[in-house]
């Protein structure tokens, strides 16, 4: 869910006694119901996404090529579902974009400082970020119109879930500790160190964490899986009392959870069980996920579909 501002380059050529050159004009690469997609929008896009997959273009052109296109797809699925949107006069304001970031900074457990240095070092700049931001709020908002009202999970369904699934179903407390690494930092490195058992992970949290209480190994105290993200919770559902999760890319973030306790919550025995309120809103979520993605991709195409898109070599 990702867009950047069309952005037409428009050299004027002023003739004096020395020859003066204009900057190249960006080409046009697609055109979406009107609305253009430049190449220099198209490599804006592409740089951050080559850097984070770690892709040299020189070194490996087709590979290259292959997230270029797939990035030109992006954008142009995007300007579709901004056109909506404005059709539908849905409109996010810079209150509701700093809002939200403010939530993503929040649950990242970094400083606004260190989170923006995180993102600047994965090749996305603050204004990028807040660009994304606004696009993914218009998008929620277009898709809960359009999408997730239309998606519907019934207790029934919920219960029955439940049911078949008491036994792997993760609930109860969890006490962990969190190491978030700087920007700068060799995270590849410092993880081997710590299952290597070179330095113990409270040392290492002390030593270079930029997340929660560091003076404290990271111990962020006992919370309900219920009020986890699902990316920790995935994670923490599948260790043991006294493990170390492996390095954690988590956005623009590198990590790592330490499990320091567990508290099983106790799972009733029988046909008739029904998952309390936190479990519920969880497995309402596991069930609409795929039903989401579903509606979303037949969604997408049916506004592809009446789209006029001439894309240009």
């Amino acid at each position: 869910m990702r867009i950047l501002a069309i952005s037409l380059a428009c050299a004027a050529t002023i003739f004096v006694a020395q020859p003066v050159f204009a900057a190249p004009i960006s080409r046009i690469v697609a055109v979406v119901n009107g609305d253009m997609i430049t190449s220099r929008e198209l490599e804006k896009a592409v740089e951050p996404e080559l850097a984070a997959q770690q892709i040299d273009p020189k070194k490996n052109p087709q590979l290259a090529e292959t997230v270029r296109q797939g990035i030109l797809d992006k954008l142009i699925n995007e300007k579709i579902v901004l056109q909506q949107a404005e059709k539908d006069g849905i409109k996010v304001d810079d209150a509701d974009v700093e809002a939200a970031l403010e939530g993503v900074i929040k649950e990242s457990q970094l400083s606004r400082e260190e989170f923006f240095k995180q993102a600047q070092a994965n090749g996305i700049s603050e204004k990028l970020f807040r660009e994304r931001t606004r696009l993914q709020l218009i998008t929620q908002r277009l898709m809960g119109r359009n999408v997730m009202s239309k998606v519907v999970v019934t207790e029934d369904e919920i219960n029955d879930y439940y049911r078949k699934n008491m036994a792997s179903f993760a609930s109860g407390r969890a006490r962990v500790a969190m190491l978030i690494y700087p920007a700068d930092a060799n995270a590849e490195k410092w993880a081997n160190d710590i299952a290597s058992g070179k330095i113990s992970f409270a040392d290492a949290v002390r030593k270079i964490s930029v997340g929660p209480n560091p003076e404290e190994g990271g111990d962020m105290g006992f919370m309900e899986l219920s009020e986890m993200a699902p990316g920790m919770v995935d994670v923490v559902a599948r260790m043991r009392k006294g493990e170390v999760s492996p390095l954690l890319n988590t956005g623009s973030v590198k990590a790592q959870v330490a499990l320091l306790d567990f508290e099983e919550a106790v799972v009733p025995e029988n046909s008739e069980a029904k998952p309390d309120a936190d479990t519920a809103r969880r497995i309402e979520e596991i069930l609409r996920r795929p039903r989401i993605q579903d509606r979303l991709q037949q969604y997408t195409t049916e506004l592809r579909n009446k789209a006029l898109i001439d894309i240009r070599k």
